[in-house]
């Protein structure tokens, strides 16, 4: 589970999310940093403010978090070892070498360069590239590679297919078959106006705006009705309309192509022999792999407790195989260290602030915040109460976490934070006003073109004042607006309210009369054109009615940002040494100092997978 998924639903436990860079159900699933083999094991993995948080602890808390995801990944590589093991099958560091040489020289990159992009991009540490997607790739192909052939039919096909005969076409596409029909009609009698008649009438845009030019189609591209018909046309033939998914399409024939005679399928043969057994040999691996997983005689212990007090120490069976839990740990800390880790630390911080001001989170605390959390979240039960059972229940569908799980990385750092921040924010009357009129005030209706450069916005706002009107300015919003949402709309956007949080923009959409348009406002190097096109009627409540739940809403909000500003404090008079990625954090910094590397940059110090017990 990803933690921008959960924020939606836990309130302040958001934060802690981010705080703690929380474990199991609850964190981002990328990310690991661990001494890989080969290397002397680190007994102590951090130290925070004198405390040191051991590895064990560390492989715990990887395993509790990540173990029943790692398991699967586990058996399956253990599963492919054995069926090498039996066919004599040995891939060699050369083998892994060239693989990733291979692939990122598609990238265009040098393989170091590779690495060092997937590490610090997507958090994927060369081990774990090397255990997760090469070492298994080769050994499918290697499995395989005796039985894929190419045979002389599949060669001519794709021959065909990239290099035959084409058909140089213009096309309209239509809806119904009654609108094509009377379309064609209309191309028939003056052929010299398809062009215009695929501008004025195709659905498809891209060829509508070519008057209906496409590439040049050949065999084995499209579907066999469709090739039937197209290969059966002359220049100058307009085709029938021809169903082709949900449309209806009608071809104008300007050119046949004959292959280019430099392009024989002798010249081209060695290249077409291996695009196909790469593809077919990635179908096989796919099939394979799948058989495999299949055959296998797989008993997953980990995580039941009944089977685990029968096989203590064992993680799974494998065809009788023992996979041991010492082994699934290390691969949990090899991959989710680091943010293990994380959190670990920021727990420990908030437990040592907690015993240093004499605060402790009781049982009451616990069930007040599960309470909470199922009232915003949930409708209450018959009798009023917040349905907590329920509200688990949610949790556990939706993120597979257990009600442990969830108290132990949500509903604990949640309590133990909001009592650290208690006292260090108030809401006042000019808040609740401000809230009032935020939420149930009267509100700016516009229009928005949102772009990146001033340049461009200065002559997309000389356009809109020249035309004037608000038809053209959604045309402009629709053609240069680099907001998604707003630009399919044709610039519409969401009423804009006062005290919303963006001041430079309200401030510049209060002082607009109804169809009256902006200046350029800058905001967070986006340069922003309003064209004004009302205001909404206030929300007919007063202020006591809403005042209870504006009271609830600011609270929370400034609980957030008291927490966080706790938080931070706490972080900065701490002395965190990280062993696993070599750092230090002093007091008074914000930062690690003198971070170094916990994985290798090359794939030296990576040992090609081996069967695990």
């Amino acid at each position: 589970m990803r933690k921008h998924s959960f924020f939606l639903v836990i309130g302040l436990g958001a934060l802690c999310l981010v705080l703690f860079g929380c474990a199991g159900a609850f964190a981002q699933t990328q990310g690991s940093t661990a001494a890989p083999t080969g290397r002397v094991a680190l007994k102590v993995m951090a130290n925070v403010n004198g405390q040191e948080i051991s590895r064990q602890q560390l492989v715990q808390a990887c395993l509790k978090d990540y173990g029943a995801e790692v398991i699967e990944r586990v058996v399956s590589r253990q599963i492919l070892q054995i069926a090498c093991n039996r066919a004599n099958i040995v891939i060699s560091p050369e083998e892994i070498q060239a693989e990733i040489e291979e692939t990122a020289k598609r990238f265009r990159l040098p393989t170091d360069q590779y690495l060092s992009l997937l590490e610090r991009e997507r958090g994927i540490s060369p081990r774990q590239y090397v255990y997760d997607a090469v070492w298994p790739s080769v050994a499918v192909r290697k499995l395989v590679g005796a039985t894929v052939k190419v045979t002389p039919e599949e060669l001519q096909k794709e021959y065909e297919r990239r290099y035959g005969t084409a058909v140089k076409v213009r096309l309209i596409s239509c809806k119904t078959m009654e609108e094509a029909a009377k379309i064609r009609e209309q191309a028939v009698a003056k052929p010299e106006d398809f062009p215009k008649l695929a501008q004025e009438y195709s659905t498809d845009p891209y060829s509508a705006s070519l008057g209906g030019i496409v590439p040049p189609l050949r065999r084995y591209t499209n579907g066999e009705d469709f090739e039937k018909v197209l290969f059966a046309m002359k220049p100058g033939d307009i085709s029938q309309p021809t169903p082709v998914a949900d449309m209806f399409l009608i071809l104008l024939c300007e050119e046949i192509l004959p292959p280019d005679p430099a392009l024989t399928l002798d010249a081209v043969k060695g290249e077409l022999e291996s695009i196909l057994l790469q593809s077919k040999t990635q179908e096989a691996a796919q099939q394979m792999s799948k058989k495999l997983l299949e055959d296998a005689k797989v008993e997953i212990i980990y995580g039941n407790p009944e089977k685990s007090a029968k096989h203590p120490g064992v993680a799974a069976f494998i065809d009788g195989k023992v996979v041991s839990v010492a082994v699934l740990g290390e691969e949990c800390l090899t991959r989710y260290g680091k943010i293990s880790l994380e959190g670990i630390i920021n727990r420990t911080l908030i437990e040592q602030e907690l015993k240093t001001k004499k605060m402790t989170i009781s049982e009451d605390d616990i069930q007040a915040e599960l309470e909470r959390i199922a009232l915003q979240n949930l409708p209450p039960k018959a009798d009023g109460q917040a349905d907590v059972d329920q509200w688990i229940s949610v949790i556990q569908q939706r993120f597979g976490a257990t009600r442990q799980q969830y108290i132990y990385d949500v509903i604990w750092p949640s309590c133990a934070l909001q009592k650290l921040a208690a006292g260090q924010f108030e809401v006042t009357d000019e808040d609740l006003q401000r809230g009032y009129e935020s939420n149930y005030g009267v509100k700016v209706r516009c229009r928005a073109i949102l772009l990146n450069d001033m340049r461009t916005a200065q002559r997309v706002w000389a356009l809109a004042r020249e035309m004037g009107t608000e038809e053209s300015f959604i045309e402009l919003a629709k053609k240069y607006s680099m907001e998604p949402g707003s630009r399919a709309n044709g610039g519409e956007v969401p009423p804009i309210a006062k005290y919303s949080g963006q001041p430079i923009l309200e401030e510049a959409a209060f002082k607009l009369e109804t169809g009256e348009m902006s200046q350029i406002i800058s905001t967070d190097g986006v340069f922003i054109i309003l064209l004004c096109t009302g205001r909404t009627e206030p929300i007919g409540v007063t202020f006591e009615e809403t005042k209870d739940l504006l009271i609830r809403d600011i609270t929370q909000k400034k609980m957030s940002l008291a927490i966080a500003n706790v938080f931070e404090e706490i972080k900065a008079k701490a002395t965190i040494e990280n062993y696993l990625e070599g750092n230090v954090k002093l007091p008074g910094s914000a930062t690690p100092e003198a971070p170094k590397p916990a994985q290798p940059s090359s794939l030296q110090e990576v040992p090609i997978p081996a069967a695990q017990t």
